[in-house]
């Protein structure tokens, strides 16, 4: 009666994650234009006034960069369940167990599906947060810090991970789509098909097995040129 949550929810997950980004966007803008140095001399007609702080201190950034990579974690559980009920012949109605004709005699998406189970395990452990993990140096002057770079470069490392999941959704709803049109001679939305043929100018249908690491690595590239939202919104308009 109901899709399932990884479906419905989607909206709803994915404009939260977007919030975030703008609220990431703009604390990284506000601190771009501050005054970072220490101490500060700020000049006066009679001097100058000095001011001894800790405006270099990491943590307004470093909180925004734990949210954003905590969310794009979820984002890729979100995408890997999603996988999932296009593979599982008893989830996707009528779809070919991961999707491949002859499934048993071939793997089909059956194995990237692990790739993506285990990109979606190391993006949950780098969503520890790094920005409680202070160590006291400098002979403890320096005994609380944001750890705002350890922060940075996992949250770089999720999204990078994140981005081949939604890759592999792709190589699957493609696929699915192919053996849905075939089942019943419909085509989906002008907005679907617009993605579905610019994937399918770097993806090929998957008859037979063969290595899916090239097919991954190009739909990976093709999400981060933006190209499928830009196709998509010349159709439906801007996604906010």
């Amino acid at each position: 009666m109901q899709d399932a949550y990884s479906i419905r929810s989607t909206p709803q997950v994915v404009g939260t994650i977007n919030d975030s980004i703008n609220y990431v966007r703009k604390q990284v803008e506000i601190e771009l234009n501050a005054g970072a140095d220490n101490p500060l001399f700020i000049p006066k007609e009679e001097g100058y006034r000095y001011l001894a702080g800790a405006n270099f201190q990491g943590t307004p950034i470093a909180l925004p960069l734990e949210m954003l990579g905590t969310g794009i974690a979820m984002l890729s559980v979100l995408s890997e369940r999603r996988i999932n009920r296009l593979l599982n012949p008893n989830l996707n109605t009528g779809l070919p167990g991961f999707l491949i004709k002859e499934a048993g005699l071939y793997s089909g998406i059956m194995i990237p599906q692990y790739t993506a189970a285990s990109i979606v395990c190391e993006n949950r452990v780098l969503s520890t947060p790094a920005a409680i993990g202070s160590i006291p140096t400098a002979a403890d002057q320096e005994d609380f810090v944001s750890m705002g770079t350890n922060t940075a470069i996992k949250t770089r490392t999720i999204i990078e991970n994140t981005t081949y999941v939604v890759a592999i959704e792709l190589l699957a709803a493609a696929q699915a789509l192919d053996i849905r049109i075939e089942q019943e001679g419909k085509s989906p939305s002008t907005a679907i098909m617009a993605a579905y043929m610019l994937i399918r100018e770097y993806v090929k249908f998957l008859d037979k097995d063969r290595p899916l690491y090239p097919d991954i690595e190009k739909l990976a590239q093709l999400i981060k040129s933006g190209k499928i939202l830009y196709e998509v919104e010349k159709i439906v308009g801007r996604l906010k």
